[in-house]
């Protein structure tokens, strides 16, 4: 997982306890601290066992800058929450947007009521477009 800051992160906890949970003894993630200007030379010097990262704040938007190729979702929102290492370099992905729209449905939250979103960064336009799949008759922005 790469951002700034990220200490705080419990993702590294969470991911590898589901690693040990599927049999993955030889599966780690971690919390890497990475500012924007790092980033492009952090992904240069990954070895081929980097399979890829999560991205958190600030990012998500230069993680989608630096890849090679994008999902239609990153490409959208202009922000990607993922980098997979593929044969013709680092792929970025929004998994952000298909992630809410998939908790709400599953609340029975769909459609979806009026929606109000707290911010302007990636996460908040990924909401945006979640609402937008949901079909929320009035987004309001904070």
């Amino acid at each position: 997982m790469l951002g700034k800051p990220i200490a705080h992160s419990l993702s590294p906890v969470i991911h590898n306890a589901g690693y040990a949970a599927a049999g993955l003894t030889d599966w780690s993630y971690t919390a890497i601290e990475c500012a924007e200007a790092e980033l492009p030379d952090r992904l240069a010097a990954c070895g081929p066992e980097w399979a890829g990262f999560s991205v958190t704040m600030p990012l998500k938007e230069a993680a989608l800058a630096v890849a090679g190729a994008a999902s239609k979702v990153a490409v959208a929102v202009g922000a990607a929450n993922t980098l997979v290492r593929r044969p013709d370099g680092w792929y970025a992905d929004n998994t952000d947007v298909p992630g809410m729209v998939e908790v709400l449905r599953g609340a029975r939250v769909a459609p979806a009521p009026a929606v109000t979103v707290l911010g302007a960064g990636g996460t908040a336009r990924a909401a945006l477009a979640a609402a937008a799949e949901l079909g929320a008759p009035t987004v309001t922005v904070v």
